[in-house]
């Protein structure tokens, strides 16, 4: 008989980085209704606690955790702390992230340092921390990393952050094909404009960038929920045969 679909998280654990608002909140909620049971990090962790208690009202088994993912040892002493309560990871979210626009002759040294540190820095060590305990296990899992579709196309006043975003999607690519055979998925999502407090704070300051979001071909932003998805279907039995991706979920601003 032909194996059936199955989009069930039932029996994972996912680990959720930035999982205290806007998409990593919903990526929490999605995992958690799909039979997840949840780590979620937040660099504010009465955030992640609130993220937590709302997954756990719809059934779920979350845990929060306070997690800096510029600082490797706040990395690595996160990733202890879930293998010591759940005892394995399954699915790590790259969620985090942080931007600051400006034109690039502008920024500073400590801009970039702090950019490129959660973006791409954190991006690194949070997957290669989880991706030791996959292999020590035994167990095949999935690693996703959002970025941006500011990673794919040129992002005026967003260079550093455009860079870092790019360069953990083609991180994605390179540590497919070095883990694949310890059965370590790979994959990025690139989200368009997406409704979370950042752009809300984006749109209010940047008449510009307003004006950039109307561009998107099926008219409208994303909401986290579009994002959440995504996520769900490369987490899930359904995309065992995808590694090594980069799925613009933009509504085809990246197409024109």
């Amino acid at each position: 008989m032909e194996q059936l679909v199955s989009f069930s998280l039932a029996g994972q654990v996912v680990v959720v980085s930035g999982a205290g608002r806007g998409i990593g909140a919903a990526i929490a909620m999605a995992c958690a209704q799909h039979g997840a049971a949840l780590a979620l990090g937040s660099r504010t962790l009465a955030e992640s606690q609130q993220v937590a208690g709302t997954c756990a009202a719809a059934g779920a088994s979350p845990t929060a955790f306070a997690l800096d993912v510029s600082s490797v040892a706040a990395i690595e002493q996160f990733v202890a702390q879930v293998i010591g309560h759940y005892g394995r990871i399954d699915v790590l979210v790259n969620n985090a992230g942080i931007n600051q626009q400006r034109p690039a002759l502008d920024y500073t040294e400590a801009d970039y340092d702090a950019i490129a540190g959660v973006n791409l820095k954190g991006v690194f060590f949070l997957s290669t921390a989880v991706a030791r305990t996959m292999r020590a296990a035994g167990r095949p899992g999935s690693i996703i990393t959002i970025t941006s579709q500011a990673g794919v196309v040129g992002a005026p006043g967003r260079s550093i952050y455009s860079a870092a975003k790019a360069g953990a999607a083609h991180l994605m690519r390179t540590l497919a094909a070095e883990w694949a055979s310890y059965g370590i998925r790979c994959n990025a999502i690139a989200p368009t404009f997406t409704r979370t407090p950042l752009l809300e704070a984006a749109l209010a300051t940047n008449p510009v960038f307003a004006a950039s979001t109307a561009t998107v071909p099926l008219g409208r932003i994303a909401e986290p929920a579009d994002i959440a998805g995504a996520v769900v279907f490369l987490a899930s039995p359904a995309a065992a045969m995808i590694t090594g991706q980069h799925l613009a979920v933009d509504g085809g601003f990246t197409a024109i």
